[in-house]
């Protein structure tokens, strides 16, 4: 069931218009259904006996309707629409009242979270492992082992290979930054990076800033610094609230902040430039230090990539880190921090850690980069999460209730998932086990229990009969639940 879109009766007047709204058409009676490739711009001038001029501009209105999508090198696709299922309201109407939290009474909630998240591709994070450059990645391995027999014995370097920093130095324009490769850090992942920058700028007790809904793993994190939680309200598509913040600035005092702007952990939100830009301002004058997490910004759905928080920085008041793992693959191990300033200290604290990044990990990601294989690599990952992500979509709004809410989430890959206030997403959880489904409930990414009526689904996998059994199994049980 989606929904009609119409173009206004005026463009038939033109050329243009009325190719436009003859394709409407063919999309809204579902001769042309989301996920279908349109007919070429050769094709549609033959067909209808039109100018490639004519054909382009019809295409870039259906575009702007968002009724079709461009994909590099492919042509234009239906787009897929999110149908009766309307964007979440949860956070549209909560004030901004954020309150200092601790995180004792958390643990067992994200130990319970780790114990069921483990085992079902709904419930934890997972991408396809096929969409990885695990043969091209494999290959230079070898590669590297066999003119240097000796580099598996060799441990790796405090700092990291210089090869693979200058490559990620020499990629930060693409992220909008300038980044010096002796600033770069390379790190096991960025849980590392994040916890190394947390014991250079906080103590025990200290009041640490973070969105809300928020990643397991970070209250995880914090908890194990013995850090206060202070939960910034951030809304499933547009973000974090910079107003939320900067009214909890004034009345609290807060020692650091973690936040991430592209497609974080659960949401997929996407917070728009000129919000990170104010959220960078707001800090720089408080004086409050922002460590970014852009691990997610890699998995865009769109053309172009967005740019992090770190972009936005004049004052040398944004730490950056992200998971090389994330696009290369988990078994690697490989994360890198921008440490700026703090690149004496962080140095020091990680050379005293004595556990350093695999060398030849390093060196062969260095190559991957250098070979020019590197972005086709990740085009392609792009590609089939975008894929992925639209099944699973796809299969919420065939299978779940119409009072169901699902995040716009323009890129990443997770849906989450509003129920009607008043709904337990943890009571469906007790029932999903008991049919042998697993999801994670909402309960688990605040420390305030904000979101139990919300659940997150991991969509990074390719759908299969399995996965829109699962979810047809949950949407059955929400249904007979409200």
């Amino acid at each position: 069931m989606t929904e009609t879109v119409l173009l206004p009766e005026d463009l038939a007047d033109t050329r243009y218009g009325e190719l436009a709204r003859l394709l409407c058409e063919r999309i809204n009676s579902g001769q042309l259904k989301p996920g279908d490739r349109m007919p070429s711009v050769r094709e549609l001038c033959a067909a209808h006996q039109a100018s490639p001029a004519t054909v382009t501009h019809a295409l870039h209105l259906l575009e702007d309707k968002g009724l079709i999508e461009a994909r590099p090198r492919s042509g234009f696709y239906v787009r897929r629409r999110q149908g009766h299922l309307k964007a979440p309201q949860q956070c549209a109407d909560l004030e901004p009242r954020p309150q200092v939290v601790e995180l004792s009474e958390h643990r067992a909630l994200i130990r319970e979270f780790e114990r069921s998240s483990r085992h079902d591709w709904l419930a934890r994070a997972h991408i396809d492992p096929e969409l990885f450059p695990s043969v091209a990645f494999q290959r230079l391995m070898t590669n590297h082992a066999r003119r240097d027999p000796g580099l598996l014995a060799r441990p790796g370097r405090c700092g990291g290979a210089s090869a693979l920093r200058e490559q990620l130095a020499r990629r930060s324009q693409l992220l909008g930054c300038d980044w010096r490769a002796d600033e770069i850090f390379i790190t096991h992942d960025e849980t590392e990076a994040v916890g190394c920058f947390l014991r250079l700028l906080t103590k025990p007790g200290d009041v640490v800033a973070i969105q809300s809904p928020c990643n397991p793993a970070l209250l995880n994190l914090l908890d194990t610094f013995q850090l206060q939680v202070l939960e910034i309200p951030a809304h499933p598509c547009d973000g974090l609230s910079v107003d939320a913040l900067a009214f909890a600035l004034k009345r609290e005092k807060v020692t650091a902040c973690i936040f991430s702007a592209n497609y974080p952990n659960p949401t997929g939100s996407l917070l728009s430039d000129r919000d990170k830009q104010r959220c960078v301002q707001l800090l720089a004058e408080y004086g409050i230090a922002l460590i970014e997490d852009d691990t997610s910004g890699e998995f865009y759905f769109g053309q172009q990539r967005p740019l992090p928080f770190k972009a936005f920085d004049e004052t040398g008041n944004v730490f950056y880190c992200a998971d090389l793992s994330a696009v290369i693959g988990p078994g690697i191990g490989l994360g890198f921090a921008v440490t700026g300033r703090l690149q004496p200290a962080f140095e020091y604290h990680m050379a005293a850690q004595g556990t350093f990044a695999p060398l030849l990990f390093q060196r062969a990601l260095a190559s991957l980069m250098d070979s020019g294989q590197f972005e086709p690599q990740l085009r392609r990952l792009r590609r089939g999460i975008t894929d992925n992500v639209a099944a699973h979509r796809d299969a919420v709004e065939r299978h779940f209730p119409a009072q169901t809410r699902m995040a716009c989430a323009p890129g990443g890959i997770f849906l989450w998932l509003e129920m009607p206030r008043g709904f337990d997403s943890a009571q469906l959880q007790r029932c999903a086990l008991a049919e042998g489904v697993r999801f994670a409930a909402g309960r688990f990414f605040s420390v305030e229990n904000s979101f139990s009526n919300c659940l997150r689904l991991n969509a990074g996998n390719r759908f299969q009969p399995d996965i829109d059994n699962a979810i047809a199994t949950l949407g059955r049980l929400a249904a007979a639940m409200l």
